[in-house]
């Protein structure tokens, strides 16, 4: 290694080491996440035949917001708010009361949270502003979660805490659309894409802008559409990236220091590969 090229490592090395990474995940929403994984697999187990898209991204004029999970079955169109509650809840004007004894004194804990009815309304019709079209969507709110004591609700909206009442909403309630017309809509829903930082345990739902996913193999260019995920291998001064592609086939390609660009809810921002270990398109967490 010449004198010139080392120097050039060491200054690759301390850009690589102020890199920007991405923001801080608290524990409430790894918690969530949770509970969404094992929501989805449920619905992928008991309907079999529906389709799922999972956190929906809404930009618009008039505001952002997410959709937990979308699903599809027959001409019907769901919207999944999935709440991960312990305790027994009880409806107020404002949202929910959450009331929690602790295990260990036996003290009763209060928490006042937003109401995940108006959430969720609030996001569908965002989501009917961001896709046009004559299409029915059903709300729900779902709270999942075996700590769950008791659900105190006045409102008339639709919500579950037993996953069997759910699928049988599902299976033979709700209102349905022209079937073309439904899943015309459906495709057009954007699912987010992942950033992991495993070392920090962060994680970012965003959409990448494709033009990042442009990689160039000794098999030639890899198109964006094609990349399922991506698994990075860090070095001192470069990444080896691990392109899986939705044919199962994977791919070598190294960069010494490369960046993704996002879109996060409206928001451009850049994060350095160095500082990911793992990217999932949004295709790959649909079913």
């Amino acid at each position: 290694m010449g004198l010139r090229s080392f120097f050039h490592k060491i200054k690759i090395f301390f850009e690589r080491e102020a890199e920007p990474i991405l923001p801080y995940v608290g524990e409430e929403k790894h918690y969530g996440t949770y509970g969404e994984d094992k929501f989805v697999n449920m619905l992928c187990h008991e309907l079999p035949c529906c389709k799922i898209k999972r956190n929906i991204v809404i930009s618009t004029p008039e505001g952002k917001a997410e959709i937990d999970c979308l699903v599809l079955y027959e001409n019907k169109i769901f919207a999944i708010e999935i709440k991960r509650w312990k305790g027994c809840l009880r409806e107020s004007e404002s949202g929910f009361i959450q009331v929690k004894k602790d295990p260990w004194t036996g003290e009763l804990h209060m928490k006042d949270h937003k109401s995940p009815f108006r959430q969720l309304n609030r996001a569908i019709y965002l989501l009917r502003k961001q896709i046009p079209g004559k299409v029915w969507v059903n709300p729900i709110v779902f709270f999942e979660n075996d700590d769950l004591e008791e659900v105190s609700v006045f409102s008339d909206h639709i919500w579950f805490a037993n996953p069997q009442k759910l699928l049988d909403y599902i299976r033979n309630e709700g209102k349905g659309s022209f079937v073309t017309e439904s899943k015309s809509f459906f495709e057009k829903c954007i699912s987010a894409d992942c950033l992991y930082d495993n070392k920090r345990k962060r994680f970012l739902r965003c959409v990448i802008n494709r033009a990042s996913l442009r990689f160039k193999t000794r098999q030639g260019l890899i198109p964006d559409d094609d990349i399922k995920s991506v698994r990075i291998v860090h070095h001192w001064t470069y990444d080896e990236l691990y392109v899986q592609t939705t044919d199962g086939s994977v791919y070598l390609y190294t960069h010494e220091n490369g960046k993704i660009e996002v879109d996060d809810y409206g928001d451009v921002a850049c994060y350095a590969l160095c500082n990911l270990d793992y990217i999932e398109l949004g295709r790959a967490l649909n079913r």
